[in-house]
């Protein structure tokens, strides 16, 4: 015997038991989103005259890039999270000279891409935030490619950022085998402050 409503009661029950799961599952999905292997913290450099929030202690490095306007010193930070490295590399131009910016910034991101493998990439205006300037913001180059690495074998990804900003040109990079969460992305890239 069945009283009235209560197969009503029932289903209520259910479905609230199976909206509590769903909640759960998006708390555990919320927790591996915030997993261990990011370990957040900002880095300020002085020399490069930017900050940013690295996913991991970075490590410093220097380099000569062979760009056509010559040879240029590079200034390197990186930090590698599982398969992805998060980088940014700043050249320090011998003046502010906008034709000189923009040949460099042309040239990075022709490099990135060779370095790929990558014949396609998707490309598009970015703000770049800015600390000390009203607006705060300055307009950058984003751009998206996917690709083989040197050996022609792995897969590879990038996601990166090209600015220039006063005497230097800034190429912000998050690259590697398997792209990492979007949200980890967006985190870094959004942290970026030229000072």
């Amino acid at each position: 015997m069945q009283f009235y409503g209560e197969g009503r009661v029932t289903r209520l029950f259910f479905r609230r038991l199976a909206l509590q799961r769903l909640a759960a599952l998006g708390c555990l999905a919320g927790l591996a989103a915030c997993s261990p292997h990011y370990d957040w913290r900002v880095v300020q450099s002085s020399e490069g005259a930017y900050s940013i929030t690295y996913p991991a202690k970075p490590s410093s490095d220097a380099r000569e890039v062979h760009l056509s306007t010559g040879v240029l010193p590079m200034h390197m930070q990186a930090a590698r999270v599982d398969q992805a490295l998060f980088a940014v590399g700043v050249i320090k131009l011998p003046s502010a000279d906008v034709a000189l910016r923009t040949r460099v910034m042309a040239d990075l991101q022709k490099g990135l891409l060779a370095n790929l493998g990558a014949a396609q990439s998707q490309v598009q205006t970015v703000q770049i935030r800015v600390a000390s300037q009203s607006p705060p913001f300055v307009t950058g180059t984003g751009v998206y490619a996917q690709g083989h690495g040197v050996d022609g074998k792995e897969q590879r990804f990038v996601d990166a950022r090209f600015v220039a900003y006063g005497d230097r040109v800034y190429q912000v990079v998050v690259l590697g085998e398997k792209a990492p969460p979007q949200e980890q992305i967006e985190q870094f890239f959004d942290s970026f402050t030229l000072e």
